[in-house]
């Protein structure tokens, strides 16, 4: 699911030197050039220094793996100090629902799936999404070729793993978009956090992420 525009303010710069530079003759464009770069000289804000960085938790939805690079990077680049912040990152699990660490108040950001999210919101959570990381989901269906699924109407009558806790909310729209049923065209079954299912047999599709599971088959 594809999901910036940010405007230059060099551009609008640019332009402002431009009309300036056609009002009139060369003196008098430079008077105004003068003029302008001494009145934003003037106004330019001076650089605030930080003395004591905020404090800031930040909850992962699983535990530490490639999804998160961008996060440690931060850290060891000095991004959020340069921003004031200091930054603790907390490592997710299985048992740990970010949204609800988000939602009780134990830390201050959480990453999780949008889907996740929509639900919690729905249950009454009173959290946002504010910013969007991914551009398409890194959620995949893996199974072999000899099973001859190649699209969502193919899960008609299979074993199809996922790992719940809200990782099967898009295989539901998936299915519904389909013109499935979960309840009754398919059969859902709630997998490990492996591809033991698949390699196994006991599924004929399982849930994997693109830079995790998929790869390791």
């Amino acid at each position: 699911m594809k999901r910036s525009v940010r405007v230059a303010f060099a551009g609008i710069a640019a332009l402002s030197l431009f009309v300036a530079a056609c009002g009139g003759s060369d003196d008098a464009a430079d008077e105004v050039t003068d003029e302008t770069t001494a009145e934003a000289t003037e106004e330019a804000p001076a650089e605030e220094t930080c003395t004591t960085p905020t404090p800031v938790k930040l909850q992962l939805q699983w535990f530490t793996q490639a999804q998160f690079a961008g996060y440690y990077a931060a850290v060891d680049q000095g991004f959020y100090n340069d921003q004031c912040l200091d930054v603790s990152i907390i490592e997710g699990g299985v048992d740990i629902v970010p949204q609800t660490e988000l939602a009780n108040g134990n830390v201050d950001f959480a990453i999780s799936w949008v889907s996740k999210a929509l639900a919690s919101r729905e249950a009454g959570a009173n959290i946002v999404n504010i910013a969007q990381v991914f551009q398409r989901s890194g959620t995949l269906q893996v199974s072999f070729k000899d099973k001859n699924i190649t699209k969502p109407e193919d899960f008609a009558g299979k074993k199809i793993g996922n790992w719940g806790y809200g990782n099967e909310f898009e295989i539901f729209a998936a299915l519904t978009k389909a013109g499935l049923d979960p309840a009754k065209d398919v059969s859902l079954v709630q997998q490990q956090f492996d591809m033991v299912g698949l390699l196994s047999g006991d599924i004929d599709a399982a849930e994997a992420m693109t830079y995790n599971e998929y790869a390791q088959v």
